[in-house]
């Protein structure tokens, strides 16, 4: 029986920005309580497990000693990181516990676990020296970077599947061939953070590593199963991870508040379902992080899609209302925007 662990804290709910902003704490519970109601937790495969918050040395492995303090300085004084990003002592000590959730999932899959489920990670947009986006330290890229340097990995991959495409997490490992870097995203010119294009592939030793595959909003479940079954996959053949990666909550889904994809639960439940096909394959572990999601209707419920196609139990959401159909129209630009891909990555990739 596969081992499947669900890493949480009770103090992620700190990470909650205020009345009025999209981003609140109370998100966490609410999966919690959600898994509690189907039943997840009492399984016997699944172990709940309880983080540490992570210190300076952790914080370190991306982030500058400068931005660290820069963090904490604007914390003490409720001042913000960025226009969309709050700061108080309580964000920042969440922010820690984020991260030392992520890592604790990725020390899991040294112990045999075959999931890991990250609640709360997936602070996608803060860079070695910047934050914003509702990101204060990147998880993602700390969690990858301790397996390569502290748990003797050679190869990560990373499956980037919010909305807003991963810029800080692509900045950390640009140059890095180490990690394969794959985000699918709406289209950066009609969304945050504005970049994740096809024609940024890394650079140095990294070229080739990092993969965008910029999305038209509206598209929908079989314009994500394009994606997953003609870049995803086939990349991570050819890649052979020794750990995958996978983050990014709700806001795919078409009822979702800040963006503009067509996702529906079930096409959700695809992107898990991909994640363990290509795991399985490579014969490595998984480390799920998940914390988007901007309409509180869906945010649990995505989030428990996503994970109940990574670990292949069924649940039973409903959709309210009907979802949005692309059209021919919407699979026709994704198809564009893989061939594109395709010819962009040759020299480095065989996507077909």
């Amino acid at each position: 029986m596969d081992r499947i662990a669900i890493v949480y804290h009770g103090g992620v709910a700190e990470y909650d920005f205020g009345p009025g902003h999209p981003f609140r704490g109370d998100r966490f519970p609410r999966f919690m309580r959600l898994l509690e109601s189907h039943g997840l937790l009492s399984r016997p495969e699944i172990r709940l497990v309880e983080p540490e918050a992570a210190g300076d040395a952790d914080l370190r492995l991306v982030h500058s000693d400068d931005y660290i303090s820069l963090v904490e300085r604007l914390a003490a004084r409720h001042a913000p990181l960025s226009g969309d990003t709050p700061l108080t002592p309580a964000v920042a000590r969440a922010a820690r516990l984020i991260v030392g959730t992520a890592l604790k999932a990725g020390e899991l899959l040294s112990k045999g676990f075959r999931v890991a489920e990250g609640v709360g990670g997936g602070l996608h947009h803060a860079g070695p020296d910047y934050g914003g986006g509702f990101c204060v330290f990147n998880d993602v890229a700390v969690c990858a970077r301790a397996l390569l340097e502290r748990r003797g990995l050679e190869r990560v991959l990373i499956l980037d599947s919010d909305a807003h495409a991963g810029n800080g997490t692509m900045d950390i490992f640009y140059e890095d061939p180490r990690v394969l870097f794959i985000s699918v995203h709406q289209d950066p010119r009609t969304i945050y953070p504005g970049t994740g294009f096809i024609n940024q592939i890394g650079s140095g030793p990294g070229t080739g590593y990092t993969v965008n595959v910029p999305l038209p909003p509206g598209a929908d479940d079989e314009c994500m199963g394009l994606v997953l079954e003609r870049v995803f996959k086939p990349l991570a053949r050819a890649f052979r991870p020794q750990a995958i990666i996978r983050n990014g909550g709700s806001d795919p889904h078409f009822r979702d508040g800040l963006a503009s994809l067509g996702l529906t639960f079930m096409g959700l439940r695809s992107i898990g379902e991909a994640v363990a096909e290509a795991a399985s394959a490579a014969d490595c572990g998984v480390v799920d992080l998940f914390c988007s999601g901007y309409n509180p209707e869906t945010v649990a419920e995505g989030w428990l899609s996503l994970l109940s196609g990574l670990i292949g139990v069924e649940v039973d959401l409903v959709e309210r209302p009907p979802p949005r159909r692309g059209g021919p129209r919407l699979l026709r630009a994704t198809e564009k925007v893989i061939d594109t891909l395709a010819e962009r990555l040759s020299g480095y990739w065989d996507l077909g």
